[in-house]
């Protein structure tokens, strides 16, 4: 004997009745990843989290005119370790270091490529503030750079700044619902000799992701610099990329990076590939 319709209807309503009771009951699903290609996020790992992320950063100047300095080509290829531990819920360190590749032409009389150690980059993530009903995040981030890369030397570039510097950035991310949201402030110093009229560089940048499902999340991202030496030079880049977030702590970053307004300052494109996993 077939169900009268009306009490299939009901039975329907009646389920979905329950269900939204017991909603608030049920865990929410987790806040999309707040990983960006360029801007920091303020989302810590968590007390007793390792994790390892292996990169490969590309960039290209390009010849320049118009809005930027006429330049000769030059490339590099830097490949990047970071280790990172959650020492408290709110409390991250890391190290960085690498090896990379650069050709120049800028000078044909002088060396033209150089390949070697990068610098080492001594990090730690402080989160000041952790709002789950605004789902705000606020966090302060400090960078180290030791000049211990490979030095310039007679037929050869030289891949170490050259100086001790520190960066202390302000760094903010939100949720509303699918979209993610990053805002980093930084400034970066040089400490001690070597950085001749180096003074410091200014960084602000804006991220927005979206969710399309739980592990894609296309990103949009604006970036500016100012440096200041013994002359002051300026940059407006945007960039795009995805994140591809997996299961235990792993991810997939892949983003492009393209100057698009410059004073004082060369014309680049830079990308990222980068891979995280946790243990």
């Amino acid at each position: 004997m077939p169900v009268p319709r009306p009490l299939v209807v009901a039975a329907a309503l009646l389920l979905a009745s329950a269900a939204r009771a017991q909603a608030p009951d049920e865990p929410s699903p987790p806040a999309p990843d707040h990983g960006k290609v360029a801007t920091d996020d303020a989302t810590p790992a968590g007390a007793g989290t390792r994790e390892v992320e292996l990169a490969y950063v590309p960039s290209v100047t390009h010849h320049g005119g118009g809005r930027f300095e006429q330049a000769a080509h030059a490339h590099v290829n830097a490949f990047a370790v970071t280790a990172l531990v959650g020492v408290t819920d709110d409390l991250d360190l890391k190290l960085t270091g690498g090896f990379a590749h650069a050709m120049d032409r800028s000078d044909p009389a002088m060396a033209t490529r150089g390949s070697g150690l990068t610098d080492l980059t001594f990090g730690s993530r402080w989160r000041l503030l952790a709002s789950a009903p605004r789902a705000l995040d606020v966090m302060l981030t400090t960078a180290v750079v030791a000049p211990v890369g490979h030095e310039a030397a007679p037929g050869s570039l030289g891949l170490t700044q050259g100086f001790w510097s520190v960066r202390n950035a302000l760094v903010a991310s939100k949720d509303w619902g699918r979209v993610t949201g990053n805002a980093e402030v930084a400034l970066t110093v040089p400490v001690g000799g070597g950085a001749g009229t180096f003074r410091s560089t200014t960084c602000g940048n804006l991220a927005v992701g979206y969710a399309v499902l739980p592990w894609l999340q296309p990103l949009v991202e604006a970036n500016y610099d100012l440096a200041r030496s013994a002359v002051t030079s300026q940059r407006v880049a945007v960039t795009a990329g995805v994140n591809l977030t997996g299961s235990g702590g792993t991810r997939l970053m892949a983003g492009v990076q393209r100057a698009v307004w410059g004073r004082n300052v060369v014309e680049s494109t830079s990308g990222l590939v980068a891979l995280k996993t946790g243990f």
